[in-house]
C-alpha cells in the first residue's frame, strides 16, 4: 500500500510540469501569426483598436503595472525606442492592468516617467488575459510589419533593450545601423 501512495505522489510533480509547460505554451501566441485584436480606452477615454495601428507598421505591445519593479525599469528604454523609431514605423503601445480605481494614479505616473508612447487601460485584464493568462509583468509582443508576431518578451532583465533594439531595426529594414555609421562611402 505505501508503494503505491508513493507512486501516486511521484507522478504528480511530472504532471505538474506537464500543466505548467502547457500553461506556459498556450501563452504564447502563434509564431509568425496575428496578434489577438484588441480595443482599450486610453488615458483621455479615446478608443484604440489595434488592428487599426497595425497598418505596415512595427508595433511593441507592452504590458505593465504602476507597481511592478522590472516594468519601471523598462520604460525609459521603450521610451528611448519610440522616440528613436517612431517617425519610421514603430509603435509602442504601452497597456497599464492595474486594477480598476486606480486610474487616477497612472497618469502622474506616466508623467514622472515622462513617457509619451500611447498608453491604454486593461483594468480587467481582459487583453492581458488574451496574450498572457500566467498574467507575468512586464509581457510584451513584438508586431511586424505584416501584422504577424514576431517575437514575445515575458519580463524584463537589464540588456533585454540591446535585443529588442536590434529587432526592431532589422523590422524597420534599416539592417546594422552601427556598420553604415562606422563604413561612410563603402559603396562608392
Amino acid at each position: 500500500m505505501t508503494g503505491r501512495t508513493e507512486s501516486k505522489q511521484s507522478t504528480r510533480p511530472s504532471s505538474l510540469l506537464f500543466l505548467a509547460v502547457l500553461l506556459v505554451l498556450s501563452s504564447i501566441p502563434a509564431s509568425a501569426g496575428p496578434p489577438p485584436d484588441f480595443r482599450l480606452q486610453d488615458l483621455d477615454g479615446k478608443w484604440f483598436s489595434l488592428s487599426e495601428n497595425l497598418d505596415g507598421n512595427v508595433v511593441y505591445v507592452t504590458f505593465w503595472a504602476t507597481w511592478c519593479v522590472p516594468c519601471r525599469r523598462e520604460m525609459p528604454h521603450l521610451e528611448k525606442l519610440h522616440q528613436e523609431f517612431g517617425d519610421q514605423g514603430l509603435k509602442v503601445i504601452g497597456v497599464n492592468t492595474d486594477p480598476p480605481g486606480t486610474t487616477s494614479k497612472i497618469k502622474p505616473y506616466i508623467k514622472q516617467y515622462k513617457i509619451s508612447y500611447t498608453t491604454l487601460l486593461d483594468p480587467n485584464n481582459n487583453v492581458l488575459d488574451k496574450y498572457n493568462p500566467t498574467r507575468e509583468l512586464p509581457y510584451a509582443v513584438l508586431i511586424d510589419r505584416d501584422g504577424n508576431v514576431e517575437q514575445v518578451f515575458p519580463g524584463y532583465r537589464a540588456g533585454d533593450e540591446k535585443v529588442l533594439r536590434e529587432k526592431i531595426v532589422a523590422l524597420l529594414g534599416q539592417g546594422n545601423t552601427a556598420e553604415e555609421e562606422t563604413a561612410p562611402g563603402a559603396t562608392e
